[in-house]
């Protein structure tokens, strides 16, 4: 039930659009058929039994299309409004999965494959919308209209109604046989998306050294075996719903052809008039085919429940902020202590103001990663004006060191800014005022502009133009103009790290640092760079670099070696 109410929440957001799309063509459904049906039989007894004009006959069956067209149009609109509810609960199911994903810690995302997080964000939040909509539909309109066609017929001749009635609930039961088979059969091939996205993405992100390396029959067997796998479990759920085709539905359809008969052998012998025929046709048929629509509606909702669990394990992800708090509640010290006087407890603060001195220091830091020890008892300072260069082997922490300072990561010991620890400060007013070229850019797919832009979205463009430059960034014109590609493949590996270095420096943050900035750039680049740094830690800057060329480490005072 769980999946349901988390849907209502938000169809009770439109509840009207919501209750249009699900009472509206139920009830103006069962009201075009038994009005139909009825007609039928007025005008089988009024040709049957007294003399009419072909006048009244026109003008009888006129005035029931009207009435008919009006109900259809009536019932369109409701399925009309049905859709658009599902669009809006859709994109707002979308957003919701994007701001956790954004919003959570980094441990926490790193749970999640590319490929698993895709096939949620694009499948399973399709699927789970249509819990509100679609499957609440398929269970109230026949509920509706069943109701209304049963008590029709119940009143128009009971022994068929009795009949009719005992048919639909073994549609029902033996739906139900079927439901936990799909079920987990659904649960396999959502898992064998996954993997099969996966190893696409993988053969995507990875198509220069497949070609460099003549991989690309290994890459292809390994996403076949991802196919076959996928095709096996879609060919279990196709025999499974062969043969639900064959029990249940199979009566279904046997009760649909086979009333209309038996009801002609009990007009034959009396029981009931000809009349009365046509109208049972009507609406038999459509009792036990919406009859067969309600059990599939509970078939339906238990796959699009699988769904909602996997949407929801993303929608439940802590906040990177709120999950801070709650594993380090410090108190602010340029605030009160407000204790509440309806429990007791103290409160806890953030600190919303930067500390005017931007010095960095570490205070016996570590870092372990599930038990394993990555840094262990660190304890260094960088002063204003000052650049300290990190130098390590691969894997040594170097980026993890950076991560604690971002608060990415969990740490022991402490780190501080000025005075102030930094686990008292907001993340969000900390990392305003750091700025960082990462080593692999992390660049977007838009323009050269627009990446540098992210540093700082309210410069103007000569603000962009002078980071570019100090970037040294050349044909700055043209270049700001120029798409990156997914990920800066559009770009060489030097043109990538000079954007990301500018989109640092438009940030002009107190705290920088700089992931291996010179690794793939010209001597005479580089050589601007360390012009740039040096002109930085004029301007008091805090520096933090991170390289392995020595002549880059010639800019910094002094070098920590991990």
């Amino acid at each position: 039930m769980q999946a349901l109410k988390s849907m209502l929440k938000y169809a009770f957001r439109n509840r009207w659009l919501w209750l249009t799309g699900i009472l509206v063509p139920a009830i103006f459904s069962a009201a075009t058929n038994i009005y139909f049906a009825n007609i039928l039989q007025e005008y089988v007894d009024q040709v049957s039994k007294n003399p009419i004009s072909f006048q009244n006959i026109a003008e009888m069956l006129l005035m029931a299309l009207a009435i008919l067209l009006l109900f259809s149009c009536l019932d369109d609109a409701g399925l009309l409004a049905s859709t658009l509810l599902s669009a809006v609960m859709e994109a707002k199911l979308r957003a919701d999965c994007c701001d956790k994903l954004i919003c959570t810690s980094l441990k926490n995302l790193q749970k999640f494959r590319t490929g698993e997080l895709l096939t949620r964000y694009t499948t399973d939040v399709e699927l789970c919308t249509r819990i509100a909509v679609n499957d609440i539909s398929g269970i109230v309109y026949p509920l509706i209209v069943g109701t209304g066609y049963a008590a029709a017929v119940l009143f128009s001749n009971i022994r068929l109604g009795l009949i009719m009635l005992i048919l639909g609930i073994s549609v029902i039961l033996l739906n139900f046989i079927f439901v936990p088979k799909i079920k987990s059969a659904q649960k396999d091939i959502l898992s064998a998306k996954e993997s099969y996205l996966s190893e696409c993405i993988n053969a995507i992100h990875g198509k220069i050294t497949i070609r460099q390396y003549s991989a690309g029959e290994a890459i292809s067997h390994r996403i076949r075996e991802s196919a076959n796998q996928l095709r096996k479990m879609e060919c279990r759920v196709v025999s499974l719903n062969t043969l639900k085709a064959l029990t249940s539905d199979a009566l279904a359809e046997s009760c649909i052809y086979l009333l209309t008969p038996f009801a002609c052998v009990l007009a034959a012998y009396g029981y009931i008039e000809i009349s009365i025929i046509l109208f049972i046709n009507q609406l038999c048929k459509c009792f036990i085919m919406y009859t067969k629509n309600f059990a599939a509606a509970f078939v339906n909702y238990n796959q699009h429940k699988l769904s909602f669990e996997r949407v929801n394990e993303v929608l439940l992800l802590p906040e990177e902020s709120k999950e801070r708090e709650i594993s380090a509640p410090w108190t602010a010290v340029e605030q009160k202590t407000d204790i509440s006087k309806a429990d007791g407890k103290q409160k806890n603060y953030t600190l919303e103001k930067f500390p005017k001195n931007s010095s960095v220091t570490f205070d016996h830091v570590g870092v372990a990663y599930e038990g394993h020890q990555i840094l262990n008892g660190v304890s260094f300072t960088v002063s204003s004006g000052e650049c300290i260069c990190i130098r390590g082997e691969s894997g040594s922490g170097k980026s993890t060191l950076i991560k604690a300072l971002m608060q990415m990561v969990d740490y022991q010991g402490e780190i501080f800014i000025g005075e102030t620890n930094c686990k008292k400060l907001s993340l969000e007013v900390l990392r305003r005022q750091i700025a960082f070229s990462p080593e692999h850019s992390d660049l977007f797919c838009t323009s050269v502009y627009e990446n540098i832009l992210f540093g700082n979205p309210a410069a103007k463009k000569e603000d962009i133009y002078r980071a570019a430059d100090k970037a040294a960034l050349t044909n700055i014109e043209t270049f700001l103009e120029r798409k990156v590609g997914e990920g800066g493949e559009l770009l060489s590996g030097g043109q990538r790290q000079r954007v990301s270095i500018a989109r640092t420096l438009l940030r002009d943050a107190p705290i920088i640092i700089l992931d291996e900035p010179t690794a793939a750039l010209d001597t005479e680049s580089e050589e601007n760079i360390l012009q740039t740094i040096s002109d930085l830690k004029q301007e008091g800057k805090c520096i933090l670099l991170i390289t392995h060329k020595e002549s880059t480490m010639r800019v910094a005072n002094k070098i920590l070696e991990l």
